[in-house]
């Protein structure tokens, strides 16, 4: 699948028969200009007075540090914000849960434990996030027997040599390959078992026999496929994003040993809520625009959104296309127009949230563990600083920024963007998976893996870092000159960024003494380049003025109940990142290392 969105063109048809409601009472893409939240000087001055107040226990583990210490890191963490003043919020603990919190007081959760002798499924293996966490759980805990990964190939030949090509060989795994040295092939080949499958499929595609095997082998199942793309076709994403769990529910009713079925969704999920964001579930016929309605009036009816609904109406308006011309184009706008109906910004996070109510709708007795990870970024320290695979969501931005070709942006400077490192989802999710693993409670429950609660980072922060990044480390155009960057302006009206795009390169450009002929062929480039940063703004608009924070009550209940040990080889406290140190000297230079290394950069 997609790793970052497509920034293709963005044009938002109307249509007409399929809409619950009319356009003119639900208007794409109007925003009213947020109000000035935070300060530039917030981070100097309301939030010195929050300090750290470490509240963990002093069990220790016999647990060995498993790190690679040839690529071993440690950040200065000179930054530290804690905001101990919304730490109130409400955050359910059942009772089972306390009483296993209660045996395990002296051993923390007992992760390492956990997952020995323990058979795990795989779905969206060759990832980034999945890939990650296959990693740590071979580098830290060995004795875990197997890994059965869900694969996409026509046979077992080629899903194996997928397996090699993007898992094995992955630079990723050369910590592992250190540890284990001329013994790491038949260690990782006796642990990884690729299974020829598809994920939309009854049984994922399984043959029979090799299903009925897995059925009764497995003990977990990690979901982690998913289509990304925030502008994808609205076919398409439900295929991913909903059937696929749907599927996914359906097979692990016939697990004999499944004690967990782990969800991969995203924050972002959580669409147009606003304020403190707490960790609940999605439930089946709710949606973001029906609670802003029922907060004003509990007499105002909404449509309820169902999933059999948006399935009936992307089936039905394909049969009445008699052919293809078109139909990308009218899916994409369709799922735009749904999403924003119901409340959600874009096609992603609405057919995230309705994956959410799939789930939740039939899990009946399974016990059910949904993380919302925010925007994942390289990794923070392990296996190494700076890993990352493919081009994640604040990098088009960043090195278009770096390129010179994005001199604005059209967003709130002052807005938080969440974004956490892939090695602190990695580790939440190893925690959680023991914690909930062991209680085998047939329950759901969500943890929003993010940072802004306890280490908020503003647009502007980014960006500038990045102009002390570019400063000091320009990209180079085709001619081999090192591309000037100046600081970055903001603009919160499209028109506004629009004019000054077209400011800028015009007198990038000297138009003197051009004949007509190329003063128009400038004009037409000067036309496109301003269309592209258009549509690439209004993709990124509902998070650049984003209003939400993401409670994470669950995520420091959890690193509460880890033993001194755990939190040392399973670190998930956002609270030690610097930001500035971690974006100039780790994710930037990770993504010019390990997305751009062999290609050009230069424009």
């Amino acid at each position: 699948f997609i790793s970052y969105p497509a920034t293709s063109l963005l044009f938002f048809v109307p249509i007409a028969n399929i809409m619950l409601l009319s356009k003119n009472t639900f208007p794409l893409y109007t925003r009213e200009s947020p109000p000035k939240l935070f300060s530039k000087n917030i981070f100097s001055s309301r939030f010195d007075k929050y300090k750290i107040v470490p509240s963990f226990k002093n069990e220790k583990r016999s647990m060995k540090n498993i790190t690679c210490l040839s690529s071993f890191f440690s950040s200065p963490n000179d930054q530290h914000f804690s905001l101990k003043a919304f730490t109130n919020a409400p955050s359910i603990i059942m009772d089972d849960e306390k009483e296993i919190i209660s045996q395990k007081a002296n051993n923390g959760i007992g992760i390492v434990e956990f997952f020995e002798g323990k058979n795990i499924l795989v779905t969206g293996g060759t990832g980034f996030l999945a890939k990650a966490l296959i990693e740590k759980m071979l580098r830290t805990t060995p004795k875990i027997n197997k890994i059965y990964i869900l694969i996409r190939a026509k046979d077992k030949g080629a899903a194996f040599n997928r397996l090699k090509s993007e898992i094995i060989e992955s630079k990723l795994f050369k910590c592992l390959e250190e540890m284990h040295g001329e013994y790491y092939k038949p260690f990782i080949l006796n642990k990884l078992i690729p299974i020829v499958g598809n994920i939309y499929e009854p049984n994922l595609g399984m043959d029979i026999i090799t299903a009925q095997q897995i059925t009764q082998q497995i003990d977990l199942i990690i979901d982690s496929a998913a289509n990304t793309t925030f502008d994808e076709r609205y076919d398409f994403a439900l295929d991913a994003n909903v059937n696929g769990p749907y599927q996914l529910v359906m097979f692990a009713k016939k697990c004999k040993n499944l004690k967990l079925l782990m969800h991969y969704s995203t924050a972002y999920a959580n669409g147009e809520r606003e304020g403190l964001i707490l960790e609940k579930p999605f439930t089946m016929g709710e949606s973001i625009t029906k609670e802003k309605i029922t907060t004003i009036s509990s007499f105002t009816n909404f449509p309820s959104l169902h999933v059999d609904n948006e399935m009936d109406l992307v089936s039905k308006l394909k049969n009445n296309i008699t052919n293809n011309i078109g139909l990308e184009q009218i899916m994409k706008n369709l799922g735009v127009e749904r999403a924003k109906l119901y409340g959600w910004p874009d096609t992603y996070t609405f057919t995230k949230a309705i994956g959410e109510m799939m789930i939740n709708s039939m899990r009946h007795e399974i016990p059910i563990l949904i993380l919302r990870p925010s925007i994942i970024t390289s990794s923070y320290k392990e296996p190494f600083p700076g890993w990352i695979q493919g081009y994640r969501v604040i990098d088009p931005s960043i090195f278009l920024y770096g390129k010179g070709e994005l001199p604005a942006v059209y967003c709130d400077q002052d807005t938080l963007m969440d974004v956490i490192p892939v090695d602190l989802v990695v580790n939440a999710t190893m925690a959680a998976i023991a914690k909930h693993g062991y209680l085998q409670s047939p329950q759901l429950n969500v943890y929003h893996l993010a940072t802004t609660f306890v280490n908020p980072l503003a647009i502007h922060q980014i960006f500038d870092y990045c102009y002390e990044y570019f400063t000091l480390f320009p990209l180079v155009n085709s001619k081999g000159d090192k591309i000037e960057v100046k600081e970055m302006k903001y603009f919160d009206k499209i028109s506004d960024f629009s004019n000054y795009i077209w400011e800028v390169l015009s007198k990038q450009h000297k138009v003197q003494d051009l004949s007509e002929k190329e003063l128009l062929k400038i004009h037409m480039r000067f036309k496109r380049k301003v269309e592209f940063l258009n549509n690439f703004s209004m993709l990124y608009e509902p998070y650049g003025f984003y209003r939400g924070r993401f409670h994470t009550g669950n995520m420091r209940n959890l690193m509460e109940e880890m033993s001194e040990e755990e939190r040392k080889n399973f670190e998930i406290d956002a609270s030690n990142i610097n930001w500035k140190d971690y974006l100039t000297g780790i994710h930037i230079s990770g993504v010019r290392k390990h997305v751009f290394e062999g290609k050009k950069l230069c424009i």
